[in-house]
């Protein structure tokens, strides 16, 4: 009974904050826009949330670390981002939305990781397993962005701010439920002299900066996607709710890789693994940049499976696998702050302006990623477990 609890607590998390995603992910340039913004506009304040993981995320998680508290920087920084963003109800023009955004990332990149680390640490220690969990959020991904497609199609955009606000508060109430104290699995496991400083011992191991480049570009392969791919589409007269439902089945084939081929990727080396998305990717994106139509679309929606699901899948099974117990928040941070924060931030942005020239040839360029990452998966030095 109480593991059901601790089940039912963790994935109402991944529930609320997958709500916020699947409004502002898909409809989130949709509202920049309508406030007069550019398309390099919108890819430099889209950029902003993944650039600031860099520097937010690593220092509060390293901070939990040394703790071995996370869940109240995870519930600070929740309740200053419900803060801040309720002054994007009063923003107008590039630059009042610029500080807003700033202000809501010095603490919203933190949330994730926390969440995340929280998350394996409580599922190892009840024997839960993480892929159901996560399939909570992919879940309530899809629910949102078809729904507010359908309300965005048939209201005024500036619905989003409301619903992005809103959503922000439910994850603030799901946090305060959240299990609390310390979460490292054994209590009484000894601290190494080098753990006082985590981010050094682990961006000096090979081994995990391979991992990083490989899921770097793997991740950084849907740049186009996030920061204009409902823009072009709107832009070739697909209606919103269509969109939404694009969005939606996407995320459908990453629920079922997160509940299905959670066992099955642990049993496979991880660098062929990522290869193999790689290859999945280049051929996603390519199809994505030479085709408009709905059928082809939709059904190359589905690799979004193995492009995002089975490399976020696949890095998680390493994180919580392969890293020690005292480096769990850092590890975490650093592949939300690298991966997804620095490389999205450079994607969405240079994703953006490529856009602008090539509209959706832009898509081209997320495929030579996948390539790259192809490229750095298989190269001789295998990822292993970090010592």
């Amino acid at each position: 009974m109480a593991i059901n609890g601790i089940f039912l607590r963790l994935s109402g998390n991944y529930l609320s904050f997958f709500i916020y995603l699947g409004v502002f992910v898909p409809f989130w340039a949709m509202w920049l826009k309508s406030k007069g913004l550019s398309s390099s506009e919108i890819g430099i304040i889209i950029a902003i949330p993944h650039l600031m993981k860099v520097f937010i995320a690593p220092v509060i998680s390293q901070a939990a670390d040394k703790a071995q508290q996370y869940w109240r920087p995870l519930f600070i920084c929740a309740s200053l981002s419900v803060i801040f963003s309720s002054l994007y109800f009063i923003a107008s023009g590039f630059w009042q939305i610029f500080f807003i955004t700033f202000a809501v990332n010095m603490f919203m990149p933190a949330l994730m990781p926390l969440l995340e680390t929280i998350t394996l640490r409580q599922a190892i220690k009840h024997k839960l397993n993480y892929g159901p969990i996560r399939s909570f959020g992919s879940l309530s991904f899809i629910l949102a962005a078809v729904f507010f497609g359908w309300v965005v199609k048939n209201n005024s955009v500036d619905f989003v701010i409301w619903a992005t606000w809103g959503s922000l508060v439910v994850i603030l109430i799901t946090v305060f439920f959240l299990p609390r104290g310390s979460n490292r699995i054994c209590e009484n496991s000894q601290i190494e002299k080098e753990s006082h400083f985590p981010l050094k011992k682990l961006l000096l191991n090979p081994q995990f900066v391979l991992f990083l480049l490989t899921v770097g570009f793997l991740q950084m392969s849907h740049g186009v996607y996030y920061s204009m791919g409902s823009i072009y589409w709107q832009d070739n007269a697909i209606d919103e709710d269509i969109i939404g439902l694009l969005w939606a089945i996407g995320v459908a084939a990453e629920i079922l890789v997160f509940i299905f081929l959670g066992g099955f990727l642990t049993k496979i080396t991880p660098r062929y693994i990522f290869a193999f998305i790689g290859l999945v990717g280049a051929i996603r994106w390519a199809v994505t940049a030479m085709t408009l139509s709905l059928p082809l679309l939709f059904f190359i929606q589905i690799f979004h499976g193995l492009t995002y699901g089975a490399t976020h899948l696949g890095a998680i099974n390493y994180l919580s696998s392969r890293i020690p117990d005292q480096y769990a928040g850092s590890a975490q941070s650093l592949y939300t702050a690298l991966p997804l924060g620095l490389g999205m931030a450079l994607s969405t942005y240079f994703g953006s302006v490529l856009y602008e020239k090539f509209a959706g040839g832009a898509y081209y360029a997320m495929s030579l990623l996948c390539i790259l990452a192809i490229l750095v998966s298989l190269k001789r030095q295998s990822i292993e477990k970090l010592s």
